[in-house]
């Protein structure tokens, strides 16, 4: 498995979450992994911003809003107080922002790791997967026989052709069983993909320069593959029993969580 930069803090993710989820089920799991998000962010948040001035700021802005509320004179006296809200808004905004990014950082790193953790599950041996391979730009531009698509073919599954053009071909295939593999060839041989991947992952490409932040756990397809990338339709994990499809993923539940739960600090704790 090749690692970007924001890999890296997931070993550690990872240690803790596995023998956790031998335990707990994965909604579980990943509410803890929310609201541990929330926990780090608002404790960066309070320990690097200042919030001694913060909090002397806003009686003063709020002594500005007022004047400018009952202000009831003529126009050029209304600019001195238009200024100094600006000014007071201003610092505000500035003491607020730098430790407002470095409080997302721990939220990034996390969300880098569980959107591969909690995102999408290898399917069982023999369902029906939908895989779609991308033609590289110059596969798409040759006219060799079987530098198009509709002559590759895969071996040690069924598959069954669905699309094909331009762009790529697809393919409803019949999943690998435990310990076996099925791969995408061209008519003379050259390997596309091998499936099972490594890792369950929606798609397999070529490596591109912001895998150096954030790597593939699959892998990647070597430079000269016939294709750019490979598309796999595997089941997406399901975090909630109920509710449209976009509520049922990790996201849903990890971003509600997360606010509630930063909410929820921001009370206790009193940050400004």
């Amino acid at each position: 498995m090749e690692r970007g930069l924001l890999d890296w803090p997931g070993i550690v993710f990872g240690l803790i979450d596995q023998p956790l989820t031998a335990v707990l089920p994965e909604p579980v799991m990943l509410a803890f992994w929310a609201l541990a998000s929330s926990w780090l962010s608002m404790w960066v948040y309070r320990r690097f911003s200042n919030q001694e001035e913060m909090a002397a700021l806003k009686p003063r802005i709020k002594a500005v809003q007022k004047k400018l509320s009952n202000y009831d004179g003529e126009f050029r006296g209304l600019m001195p107080l238009i200024r100094e809200n600006f000014n007071l808004a201003g610092r505000q905004l500035g003491l607020a922002l730098g430790p407002a990014l470095l409080a997302g950082v721990p939220v990034l790193f996390v969300l880098v790791w569980i959107s591969n953790a909690y995102g999408v599950a290898m399917p069982p041996a023999g369902a029906p997967v939908e895989v779609r391979a991308l033609v590289a730009t110059s596969v798409a531009a040759s006219a060799a026989g079987d530098a198009e698509p509709e002559n590759w073919r895969w071996h040690g599954t069924r598959a069954e052709p669905t699309t094909t053009d331009e762009a790529g071909r697809a393919w409803r295939l019949a999943w690998p069983a435990p310990n076996q593999f099925a791969q995408l060839i061209t008519e003379r041989g050259e390997d596309i993909i091998e499936i099972p991947p490594a890792h369950p992952v929606p798609v397999v490409h070529k490596r591109q320069w912001w895998n150096l932040l954030i790597g593939n756990p699959a892998g990647y397809l070597e430079p000269a593959n016939p294709a750019d990338a490979v598309y796999l339709d595997l089941p997406k994990k399901q975090m909630l029993p109920f509710g449209p499809g976009w509520m049922r993923g990790w996201e849903f539940l990890y971003f509600v969580l997360l606010i509630i739960g930063s909410l929820g600090l921001k009370l206790v704790w009193r940050i400004h």
